[in-house]
Order: structure tokens, then C-alpha cells, then sequence
């Protein structure tokens, strides 16, 4: 097996179930490596994203977001391995805010 090409880690909420059905259509298209973990989870009113893989469709997925973003609080990071960047798209008060910054920027500010 080889290394994921894309790992995606996220959560949001308050999620409604109109969310989790537009979410679970934007990650039809998502190749996983393994099946053995779900893309998606709830716990409660949480929508919890865990991906890794070799496709993740981001743009679908944030659109799907982006429509509900009035009421989200959360993150989801997106960690490109092949091009070696971290993009962070987060919900506060009704706003997506999106950065990308090089791996080495984020290892480093962390202290590895």
C-alpha cells in the first residue's frame, strides 16, 4: 500500500441533516484508501470529515459549506502531501475563512 496523496481532518457544527446530505454528495467522487473508516460522522449536532486518500474533492465539499456557513463553527484542514501544502478552512460567526501555508511553515511553527 502507499502513502495517502491527501489527508483531510474536520469538524463543524451545528449540522442539520440538510448539510449531511449535501456533504455526503460532495464526497461521492472521494477516493479513500480504506473504507474501513467513515468520511463522515456525526456525534450529535457535530459533522466530524476524516479522509485519507489520493482524491478528496475540496472544492465540492467546501461549496457545500460555504452554502450552510451562516450557522457553522469548525475547521476542516486539507493536507496536500504531493504539493506539500496545508490549506485551513474555518467557520466562525457566519464566515469561511480559507489560508494555505507549506508544510514546512506549519512543521516549524509547531515545534517538529
Amino acid at each position: 500500500m502507499r502513502d495517502p496523496l491527501v489527508k483531510v481532518y474536520g469538524h463543524v457544527y451545528p449540522a442539520d441533516a440538510s448539510l449531511e446530505t449535501a456533504l455526503r454528495a460532495a464526497l461521492a467522487d472521494a477516493l479513500p484508501d480504506s473504507d474501513d473508516e467513515p468520511l463522515l460522522d456525526r456525534v450529535g449536532d457535530m459533522l466530524r470529515i476524516s479522509f485519507e486518500g489520493s482524491y478528496f474533492p475540496e472544492e465540492e465539499v467546501v461549496a457545500a459549506l460555504r452554502a450552510a456557513a451562516g450557522t457553522l463553527q469548525g475547521k476542516m484542514d486539507v493536507i496536500d502531501l504531493e504539493g506539500w501544502r496545508l490549506t485551513r478552512h474555518s467557520f466562525h460567526d457566519g464566515e469561511l475563512r480559507s489560508r494555505v501555508a507549506p508544510l514546512n511553515n506549519v512543521l516549524d511553527y509547531s515545534g517538529h
